[in-house]
Order: structure tokens, then C-alpha cells, then sequence
């Protein structure tokens, strides 16, 4: 048996939004190795939160605990394999994800971890659950780093998964659905994913380093089946796509929503763009497929930041795009972030400014995080510009980099004003009424700021 663990660890949209929505790379493994033949099984300690001796029962008999982690999990993972390890010593412990992929020779050299699997990890694991099942070594499985005998062994790279279409769908079956909610509703949204990799290298993502500057897309047909059969086994009555751009290539976006509208799907989805990459034609393909809301990074208003994020898009663009967005009847979401290294209260409040002017139905405001494995990590890293390599911290709504005209306390009440302002502005506020979800947005801001 393999069992997967997501650690539970003080994970903020979790803890103060209620928003807790299935591990997908989990499933993904899973049915990969379901699919090979192997017996998996999942724990989502993230919502299940078992007492030790229960986690212990449940992996007991594994021959592999693969665990997996973001930044601000990561010292939680450690925990785990730690008091996974010392419980059962004979279990083979991998970790993975985004932030073992770009600190691996970090991580193997706790006690605690046999392996690293590095990227995407389908097919490393399921290999490393053949190898070991026959006993046989792991010399040449790619995508791994692995201890033997007190050496340690790098395989190199796996090369990037070229025909997502030959991946399982996840193993939402493995999982406990009943523990899911978003803004504490029963879960009826199911996270998708129909592309992997993004062509545009913004300075402050890991995503396109961990999955690659090429863009992989799944076929339109692959795609709708897996809407269709989350809808029909799951009851699934939404779809947000998690890919970096969904919409990158148009002709695939309008085959995808065409294929919908033929199997007369009863779904809305939401997904997220970039602004550059919209056309009329297409969203009103999307609106009519039942697309509800797209997510576009703004990020700043301040054309220097843009330039510094290489974010490579105009204010002009934005505007466009969420008119565009809002006359195709399809709700907005921008996100914006403060706190870059040489950034003033005066460019927080332009961008603040620019925000309630774009009047998009919601904006997320972050502080920018340096996620290692991006440029600004190691930059910041080079000069001395991080405060704490505490990755508890690395949530994004706290300051971990140095900012030359504000203090970190200044930075996260400026975050808090930058929601306050945005939400409890008169034209939000009469917007929400009109849709009568007052309520819910009130409820939003008060738990955000429960804590302070």
C-alpha cells in the first residue's frame, strides 16, 4: 500500500476563510499508481486532523508515505516524517511538490526523508512503487534523489509529461469529500486542471519553473469528460480551472466550450487569464458554456513594478479586459500585490486607487512572497532582502522581504486598509446588494480580519 499525506499546518484561507478544497495533485498520483495497480490510499490531514496514533494506523501498513508540500507547509511535512519515521522506521518517506522540487538537497538531508521526488511526479512515483515492490533498486529513476546506504543519489530530471490526455483523473474517490467547504458550504466546486506550464516567466511564480515554460494542454474532449463525469459521480455543480492561463490559446478555449454546449452540460465554471490573451468573441463563447467569473493578475499600478515583476502588460490592457469581461455578463477577479522591495505608500495607494476604479466583482490583495526557485528569491537572497527564512511565514499575507521606505507592520496595514477600502466601498457594497451576497462578502472581511 502507498499512502499519500497533505499535512495539516496553519494554512490561512483554510483556518480563516473556510475554504478547503481537494489536493489534486494527490489524486493525481493516486490514480496514476491506482492505475499500475497499487493499493492507495489518501489523507488530507489538512481538514481530517487525526490524532497521531490514528495517522499511524491508517499508513501502517504502507511500504511508501509520499508527503507532500507548498512553502508554507513544508516545516509541517518535515514534522511529519519525522513522527512518521520514528513510529515506523522501515517506511520509505518521499517528499515532493513545488518547494521540495527547488530545495531538494535541503530537504534529503533530514534524517527523516529517503527520497525527493523533484517536478511533476506521476510517473517518478509510480516507478519508485514498482522498483520497490519487486525490490529493486532505485538507480536511474528519474525525477529522484534518494539516500542508499548513507549516500545520496541524484537521477536527474524526468523529462515534462507531454500527453496529459494519458493521465488518470483524479482519485476524488480516495478523498474526504464530506470535509470540504468553500466559505463553509458543502462542496459542490471540484478543482480541474486541462493545461500544465505557462510561456510568460513573471519574476515572483514558481509554477511555470515547476511545470515548465512550454505549454501542455489536455484535448477538448479529454477535458469535457472529466467535467461530465465530476458532474455525474460527484455531483459537482462547479469547475474552477487551476490553470496558470487557461486561456492561452483561444481556438482550444472555444473547442472546449463548444464540446459543453453539444453535450448540453449543466455547469458554470470559472477559470484564470491573463489580460492579453481575451478576445470578445471568445468570452462570449465562454458565458454562453457557462463560464461565471475569470481571475486576471493585475498586480500593481505602477508601470516600474510591472516592469520589475516582468509582468509584461499595460494598465490599458487590464481596463480593457475586465470591460470586456463584465459586457460578456462574466464576473471579474483581480488580484494585486504590495510590498515589492522599492515600492512606496504612494504606488500601495495608486494601485488601491486603480482597483476601485477597475471595479472588478472581487480583488485579492497579497503581499509579494519570494517562493524559492523564483528570480526574486534568489535575488532577494543575494541581497540580503529577506527577513526570515521561516517558510511558516511564506503565506503571502505577511512581509518576509525587506522594503527600503516601509517597516513590515506598516505593509500589512496597508494590506488590511487595501481591503477594507476596496470592500467597504460604497459601489461594492450597492453591487453586492443588487446579487444579495452581502452577507457573505461581510462575512469574508470580518474573518480576514478576526485575527487583528
Amino acid at each position: 500500500m502507498i499512502a499519500l499525506i497533505n499535512p495539516n499546518a496553519s494554512v490561512e484561507v483554510v483556518s480563516q476563510l473556510g475554504i478547503a478544497t481537494p489536493p489534486l495533485g494527490l489524486g493525481y498520483l493516486a490514480s496514476t499508481l491506482r492505475e499500475r495497480g497499487f493499493k492507495v490510499r489518501i489523507i488530507d490531514d489538512l481538514v481530517e486532523r487525526l490524532e497521531f496514533s490514528e495517522l499511524i494506523d491508517r499508513i501502517k501498513d504502507a511500504l511508501i508515505v509520499g508527503i507532500t508540500s507548498t512553502t508554507p507547509t513544508f516545516n509541517s511535512a518535515l514534522k511529519y516524517a519525522c513522527s512518521i519515521k520514528k513510529r515506523l522506521p522501515d517506511v520509505f518517506i518521499i517528499l515532493g511538490g513545488v518547494h521540495a522540487t527547488f530545495m531538494p538537497h535541503r530537504v534529503i538531508k533530514s534524517e527523516c526523508v529517503d527520497a525527493v521526488c523533484v517536478g511533476e511526479g506521476e510517473y517518478t512515483l509510480a516507478e519508485v512503487a514498482e522498483r520497490m515492490s519487486s525490490e529493486r533498486s532505485l538507480k536511474g529513476v528519474k525525477g529522484l534523489i534518494y539516500k542508499e546506504n548513507g549516500m545520496v543519489f541524484n537521477n536527474g530530471k524526468r523529462e515534462f509529461i507531454e500527453d496529459l490526455d494519458a493521465l488518470p483523473f483524479p482519485a476524488f474517490d480516495l478523498m474526504p469529500l464530506e470535509k470540504y467547504t468553500v466559505l463553509g458550504h458543502k462542496l459542490e466546486q471540484f478543482p480541474m486542471i486541462t493545461s500544465r506550464g505557462c510561456p510568460f516567466g513573471c519574476r515572483y511564480c514558481s509554477s511555470s519553473l515547476f511545470l515548465g515554460r512550454k505549454f501542455r494542454a489536455r484535448s477538448p474532449k479529454n477535458v469535457v469528460d472529466e467535467i461530465e463525469w465530476l458532474l455525474n459521480d460527484f455531483g459537482a455543480r462547479h469547475i474552477a480551472f487551476g490553470d496558470d492561463t487557461f486561456t492561452l490559446n483561444r481556438k482550444r478555449v472555444i473547442e472546449i466550450c463548444n464540446e459543453i454546449i453539444e453535450r448540453k452540460l449543466d455547469v458554470n465554471w470559472s477559470c484564470s487569464s491573463r489580460v492579453d490573451t481575451i478576445s470578445p468573441e471568445m468570452l462570449e463563447r465562454m458565458k454562453k458554456a457557462g463560464c461565471v467569473a475569470i481571475y486576471y493578475g493585475v498586480e500593481s499600478a505602477s508601470s516600474e513594478i510591472l516592469k520589475y515583476y516582468r509582468k509584461r502588460i499595460d494598465l490599458e490592457k487590464v481596463k480593457r479586459a475586465v470591460k470586456l469581461t463584465k459586457k460578456a455578463g462574466i464576473e471579474t477577479i483581480c488580484s494585486f500585490i504590495i510590498g515589492s522591495p522599492f515600492e512606496r505608500r504612494e504606488d500601495i495607494k495608486k494601485t488601491l486607487k486603480f482597483a476601485i476604479k477597475l471595479n472588478p466583482d472581487y480583488a485579492q490583495f497579497s503581499v509579494l512572497t519570494p517562493y524559492p526557485g523564483t528570480e526574486i528569491y534568489y535575488e532577494a537572497k543575494e541581497k540580503g532582502l529577506l527577513l526570515t527564512e521561516n517558510f511558516d511565514n511564506y503565506t503571502a499575507g505577511k512581509p518576509v522581504l525587506k522594503n527600503i521606505y516601509m517597516s513590515p507592520q506598516e505593509i500589512i496595514r496597508l494590506l488590511r486598509y487595501c481591503y477594507l477600502r476596496f470592500y467597504l466601498s460604497p459601489r461594492f457594497i450597492w453591487n453586492q446588494i443588487k446579487k444579495k451576497r452581502i452577507g457573505i462578502i461581510l462575512d469574508v472581511v470580518r474573518k480576514v480580519f478576526q485575527k487583528n
